[in-house]
């Protein structure tokens, strides 16, 4: 819709007369259909009409300016014949009044695009969703939706403050305008999150443009000296028909993929699959120490991590634990060097050798107190 509003407004400042505007805006049907005559009343008087109904009146008014200009034997302006016309007919237009382009189309801006980013906002991209998903279902094209997210936006904000979280908000929403193709539409969904609507586009095309936009930010941020720290998007992508059957469908799918780019390490790019897991999992076989939190006297287990994620670890152990306790699980990452993961236990499964799978889902907010208390410690008995 984009498109359309710039062309019409195109060929209002290139058209030395109405006449000539009137003969452009006929022409432009030829590409977009009744649709145009449906953006000429958005952006002439600011009120919406289904394309066919805009295109009935947009004829009829044309014909009411040829009567006007015979009765008067005079030319008649285009935009006195609208409002003449809409205040006279059944919509009914009751209190029309004059306003200079200019203002109205910062009023449209407002309403339609983020003011800090500019691209598209979260209300006006679910009307462009909605008419593109319809127009798909028509024709049987295909539609992709990428859905993409900051990763570790508040560490950025924490870190460096909001001023410099709004640049880099800004310079990522230009980069995503660069690199998405005019077809393309861009918005700003919320927060750290944006998104951009592919028309006629399959899974795998969408997947080479969500590379590009990944790859061009993580370059961008990491070779500019301007930038304090390097930033980086993951972003997931579905398609209609491919994996759904409606708009709803459509970006909740595409936020579930994302949610994959996340748990696989972020800085990465994930199409949907139906998958109920909301982390990938990497097998992981190595030797562990598992231990209970908060009892000293607890022992400390000898097991074997199965696979591990952003989320959680699946290890087998010799005692079963029980669900809901915390505990605390050391890895040998390097040689010397443990990483130490704390938790809750979510699954215990009895095997068939007389051991147990146990599953722990990672209590980063925990790890970040144990390690905070632990720091102010040192600090304390240093001073």
């Amino acid at each position: 819709m984009n498109a359309i509003h710039n062309a019409i407004l195109e060929c209002r400042t290139n058209s030395p007369n109405d006449d000539i505007l009137i003969d452009k805006i006929n022409q432009l049907t030829d590409e977009h259909g009744s649709s145009i005559y449906q953006a000429v009343f958005q952006i002439f008087t600011g009120i919406e009409l289904a394309p066919a109904l805009a295109q009935t009146y947009w004829q009829e008014i044309v014909l009411h300016r040829q009567q006007l200009a015979f009765k008067l034997e005079r030319k008649i302006d285009l935009l006195p014949c609208m409002y003449d016309y809409l205040s006279s007919s059944e919509y009914a237009l009751n209190s029309p009044r004059l306003i200079e382009e200019s203002a109205y189309a910062e009023v449209i801006l407002q309403n339609t695009h983020d003011g800090l980013t500019k691209l598209f906002n979260r209300h006006y991209f679910d009307k462009l969703l909605e008419q593109t998903y319809y127009s798909a279902r028509r024709y049987n094209n295909d539609i992709t939706l990428l859905f993409m997210d900051i990763d570790n936006f508040k560490e950025i904000n924490d870190t460096f403050g909001h001023a410099y979280g709004d640049t880099v908000l800004i310079q990522v929403a230009e980069i995503i305008s660069k690199q998405k193709r005019d077809s393309d539409i861009a918005a700003r969904y919320g927060g750290e999150e944006f998104v951009v609507l592919m028309p006629h586009t399959e899974s795998i095309h969408g997947y080479t443009l969500a590379e590009r936009i990944r790859k061009n930010i993580e370059e961008v941020f990491s070779n500019t000296t301007q930038w304090s720290s390097s930033v980086t998007i993951s972003g997931g992508l579905a398609s209609y028909p491919q994996n759904c059957s409606t708009t709803s469908e459509l970006v909740l799918r595409a936020d579930n993929a994302l949610y994959l780019a996340k748990g696989a390490g972020k800085n990465c790019i994930s199409l949907y699959k139906q998958e109920k897991r909301r982390y990938v999992r990497v097998v992981y076989k190595e030797s562990v120490k598992i231990k209970e939190l908060g009892f000293d006297s607890s022992p400390v287990y000898s097991g074997e991590s199965k696979d591990i994620c952003i989320g959680g670890i699946l290890f087998e152990n010799s005692s079963s634990l029980e669900i809901g306790s915390r505990i605390q699980v050391s890895l040998p990452i390097a040689e010397g060097k443990p990483l130490l993961l704390i938790g809750t236990v979510v699954r215990v499964e009895s095997l068939a050798n007389g051991n147990y799978d146990i599953g722990m889902t990672i209590s980063f907010k925990e790890m970040e107190k144990i390690a905070s208390t632990k720091i102010a410690s040192f600090l304390q008995n240093t001073l």
